[in-house]
């Protein structure tokens, strides 16, 4: 998945830059699965933790929004009337407010959820808790806005604010938030904290013959993963011409010879809200049922995982951004369909933008072409990607070094030479 590729490599960067002995644990809405799925890692539940037990009535929509609304009138409260907060919070809420309290430092994981199109209170709720307590808050590297909403708009200027600073994926990002009266010291874009899993040194490889080899020429049968994913929020028609546009694609590829594999960051795990495989079952069953050589992997991986399997491609086709980013980490060329500005950023900063089209504007005719020009590019385009990953990483891990300074210099009372130098 997209988040925990993220929250991999946050924990990856905040350990290189504290030590292996930081403690970390981890807040989630689903903390029984997360601990199934990664037992590495501490995980608790949050202030919004999901109800794995309990009566039909107490997961009733209605019960739903009481709780909400209960939670969001006492995180307001718990600054000036923090004794009558606590009455307003569940045992395990105040039990996940206990280990805030005994936290050294809060940092919000990076992502895409300060964004008008989703409903973001719940986590401005877990900072702005933080926040009340006083603890030192940081965001790690997020894409945000725009903020079209007055409130919106006064619920991002209250969380910098607070915070010590705010990492983005993006200077668009970094103008959301100007425009939204945010205080811009506190601000600096960094690349994605998924980079920091890239392994230094493992250079750009091609598949041939199963392993990870360097390859002089454009293999002639290559391998092509597609990830795919439903966006309720496309306009008119656009999904469904999207779809069209990769089913085209597909069978164009396969008939020319070549492998093609739907895959995604986003499949296997059956508690999730969303499972991609399925959209691509889906979208085979309707659109490619005259095309039995294209397949659908429908198995969950680590983000580790999902990673070294895309090394064995010649060219990701990738709809989730993260599905973009685990190619790159392992120096597989991307063709990526952006349904959010953040994955048009991506490749602008590392000067692909050619490479990149809309949600909406998607054809098939555009992604055969532009996958015929990596096929063909590959062997040169894995060299310069596996370049730029090496450099993505060490930005990646910027945003924790900067953190364990701030950190220091509080401690001895003084200035940190990253804020002297215009960082948080």
């Amino acid at each position: 998945m997209g988040d925990a590729a993220i929250l991999m490599g946050e924990i990856r960067a905040l350990k290189e830059a504290f030590g292996e002995s930081v403690e970390i644990e981890v807040s989630d809405q689903e903390p029984t699965v997360a601990r199934r799925l990664y037992p590495g890692v501490r995980f608790a539940g949050g202030l919004n933790a999901r109800r794995a037990t309990g009566q039909r009535w107490q997961k009733s929509p209605v019960m739903q929004s009481i709780r909400w609304r209960r939670t969001w009138l006492a995180v307001r409260m718990l600054r000036q009337a923090p004794a009558l907060a606590r009455m307003l919070f569940s045992t395990r809420q105040l039990e996940h407010l206990a280990r805030i309290e005994r936290s050294d430092l809060v940092v919000a994981t990076g992502g895409t959820y300060f964004v008008d199109h989703y409903n973001f209170s719940e986590k401005a709720n877990e900072l702005l808790a933080a926040q009340a307590y006083g603890k030192p808050t940081w965001l790690f590297t997020q894409s945000m806005g725009p903020f079209r909403r007055a409130s919106s708009r006064a619920l991002m200027r209250r969380i910098v604010a607070g915070s010590r600073g705010v990492f983005l994926r993006d200077e668009r990002s970094r103008e959301h938030l100007l425009e939204a009266g945010a205080d811009a010291a506190k601000l600096s874009v960094h690349a994605d904290a998924a980079f920091a899993l890239v392994e230094p040194g493992r250079g750009a490889g091609a598949r041939v013959g199963g392993a990870a080899t360097v390859a002089a020429t454009a293999p002639a049968r290559a391998r092509i993963a597609i990830s795919v994913r439903s966006w309720a929020h496309a306009r008119d028609d656009a999904e469904s011409r999207y779809r069209r546009a990769v089913s085209d694609a597909a069978r164009a590829l396969a008939r020319a010879g070549h492998e093609v594999v739907f895959l995604s960051t986003c499949q296997g795990v059956p508690e999730y809200w969303t499972d991609d495989s399925r959209h691509a079952r889906g979208l085979l069953d309707e659109l490619l049922a005259d095309e039995p050589s294209v397949q659908v992997d429908e198995h969950f991986r680590t983000p580790a995982e999902l990673a070294e399997h895309l090394r064995g491609f010649d060219v990701a086709i990738a709809t989730r951004m993260h599905f973009a980013i685990l190619a790159l980490s392992v120096a597989t060329p991307v063709v990526a369909i952006a349904y959010e500005f953040k994955s048009r950023e991506l490749l602008r900063g590392l000067a692909m933008e050619e490479f990149v089209t809309d949600f909406e504007d998607v054809s098939g005719e555009w992604l055969v072409a532009r996958t015929t020009e990596v096929i063909a590019r590959g062997p040169a385009l894995r060299g310069t990607i596996a370049t730029m990953a090496n450099t993505l990483r060490a930005d990646a891990m910027r945003p924790a070094q900067m953190i364990r300074d701030a950190m220091l210099a509080s401690a001895l009372g003084a200035t940190p030479a990253s804020a002297r130098d215009g960082g948080p």
